[in-house]
């Protein structure tokens, strides 16, 4: 098993993605990047989208995307274990997100099949 949001992780989970039927299929039109940054580990992934095909790679801090989701490494772990949902997260203040409010709405379901594809891939935290 991999280390919950390590390199292998998000490797793992590009992986994971492709081969996701719900997941291509929702994405076949989109073009879009999204950024998930871990506060306290400094970690920050970038994950884009472009007509079903998905990539997700390690990027520095500052990094843009048009989605950004940030926070503490234990509320990404809330989200993974199913603990907590990640609109629940933003809601409560756990994880702080930028970009169009209106636009994720319409994009609600695909990111949170991101979400429930996190929770299947193997990681040890």
């Amino acid at each position: 098993m991999t280390k919950f949001l390590s390199d292998e992780f998000f490797g793992e989970l590009q992986t994971a993605l492709a081969s996701d039927p719900k997941w291509t299929e929702s994405t076949s039109g989109l073009k879009t990047t999204i950024l998930m940054g871990v506060a306290d580990t400094g970690a920050n992934f970038l994950i884009s989208v472009d007509g079903g095909s998905t990539k997700i790679q390690k990027v520095e801090k500052g990094a843009t995307a048009e989605f950004s989701f940030e926070g503490a490494y234990d509320a990404w772990t809330k989200v993974a274990k199913g603990e907590l949902d990640l609109q629940s997260a933003v809601l409560k203040g756990q994880l702080k997100f930028k970009g169009s409010i209106t636009k994720i709405l319409m994009y609600r379901d695909r990111f949170m099949r991101i979400a429930d594809v996190i929770k299947s891939v193997p990681k040890d935290y």
